[in-house]
């Protein structure tokens, strides 16, 4: 009969889970369930019953196996991020709208892409078709495959580098594929931090080296990318990827000295650098001097921002108003911040800043409810690399930022928000794994 007992207990352990979609919970939960049962047996035990009865009273004291089933599939279901969700659709709505904007200013100037409205809305909605994909993929099998997603970030910048569209400074760095024109190299960041984050995480990577060896394996792989990046040049890449990435390794390997003197050093060798070439030297002197200097490289262009931005008003100048096309260059693409401000006022401006800042606070948010430590990292790298980008978008309304070609993720024209909605698809599909998967669990298909 106590045989008989232990077969009653995996009929019911497997109508438990038979309600749990989250597979990934199942062996916890028959641990967890196996755990008071022993509990219930030992108490009855104790109380003078025999081993037979006292699993019989086990087993009815953990409840109906259905209903325990479908409580713990309520508590282990999907999360589903909609904050960040109705946030990325506001941001692409603001998008087109704004594109509507530069066409009826600017339809007939021949630096603004014919039908600008309808490419962007068919790169929003390719875009939220990736972010869909990112969004199933369960992050646990991108850790496995860690070593591997860096090599091909390695490998892309290479064949970008040799086979690529030759574009400003003799760099190559896009790719055509099936008519469309993917920025490798401003892509990248995304890819390697991405592998950072698994790769560090690793308990096989970790423990396959040791002492030194080991840290002069995390180094290389830290700074190998930044010195691809100062080599090609693509110095807006190089510095988001030392931000976030040096961020992530102090965070996983908690050797805050070191990171202090990388990051240090990273920035003692930009100053350098800065100071040693005139034009960026002046360029950053003019941003920060722009309504009152006349000369110097980039002042041209702050100022007009300046000048735009001060004349704004809360209402604006409305849809249609069309700025010189000689003072407002590209304002599609890089000064699309300042076009909105211009055309809907800096009441629009402010509704803008809170819903960017939403947006930035939720993600943040996300990582701190995630218990998964590859999880929460992974988060955070792409919160962090989203937010940079984000707020230097903001920054640029102040009329007093160096300008340098970062575009305003989900914002501006262009196909990088088909990298941007991937980051974000993944970062929302961690978060909807957040009580599917116990934390440092193998992966699993779910």
């Amino acid at each position: 009969m106590i045989e008989q007992s232990k077969k009653d207990l995996e009929r019911y352990l497997d109508t438990v889970c038979a309600e749990v979609r989250a597979k990934g919970m199942h062996r916890e939960i028959r641990d967890e369930l196996s755990g008071h049962f022993t509990d219930l047996v030992t108490e009855r035990l104790e109380l003078g019953a025999d081993e037979e009865e006292a699993q019989r009273y086990a087993i009815a004291q953990l409840g109906d196996p259905q209903a325990v089933g479908k409580e713990l599939h309520r508590i282990h279901k999907p999360r589903i991020p909609w904050g960040l969700l109705a946030g990325v659709l506001l941001l692409s709505a603001v998008s087109l709208l704004g594109m509507a904007a530069v066409e009826a200013g600017f339809g007939d100037y021949y630096k603004i892409p014919d039908a600008l409205m309808l490419r962007q809305s068919v790169y929003i909605v390719l875009g939220i078709a990736v972010m869909a994909i990112m969004y199933f993929i369960n992050f646990k099998h991108l850790q496995r495959s860690s070593g591997w997603i860096y090599g091909a970030a390695l490998m892309a910048i290479g064949v970008s580098m040799l086979l690529g569209l030759e574009v400003t400074n003799g760099v190559r760095r896009y790719v055509g594929i099936l008519g469309l024109f993917f920025d490798v190299v401003g892509y990248s960041p995304y890819v390697f931090v991405v592998a950072l984050a698994g790769i560090w995480n690793r308990q096989g990577f970790m423990k396959s080296w040791s002492g030194r060896t080991r840290d002069l394996a995390e180094l290389s792989l830290l700074l190998l990318p930044a010195v691809i990046y100062a080599v090609i040049p693509a110095f807006p890449e190089l510095i988001i990827y030392m931000a976030v990435s040096l961020t992530l390794y102090v965070r996983m390997t908690r050797r805050w000295i070191r990171g202090s003197v990388i990051a240090v050093t990273f920035l003692t060798g930009g100053a350098i650098y800065v100071w040693n070439h005139l034009h960026l030297r002046e360029r950053i002197i003019a941003a920060f001097q722009a309504d009152q200097r006349d000369t110097g490289a980039g002042w041209y262009l702050n100022s007009v921002i300046h000048n735009t931005l001060t004349s704004a008003g809360w209402r604006g100048q409305g849809m249609g108003y069309r700025i010189a096309e000689e003072r407002l260059l590209f304002p599609y693409t890089d000064l699309f911040p300042v076009y909105l401000i211009q055309t809907f006022g800096w009441a629009g401006g402010l509704l803008l800043l809170m819903l960017t800042c939403w947006f930035v606070l939720k993600m943040v948010f996300y990582a701190r409810a995630v218990s998964d430590t590859y999880g929460r990292m992974l988060i955070l790298a792409l919160a962090l690399m989203l937010s940079i980008r984000l707020i230097y978008g903001l920054t640029i309304l102040t009329g007093r930022m160096p300008l340098i070609s970062i575009p305003f993720p989900f914002l501006s024209y262009g196909q990088h928000v088909f990298i941007e909605f991937a980051a974000l698809g993944l970062l929302m599909g961690v978060y909807r794994r957040k009580d599917m998967l116990p934390a440092g669990q193998a992966p699993s298909s779910l």
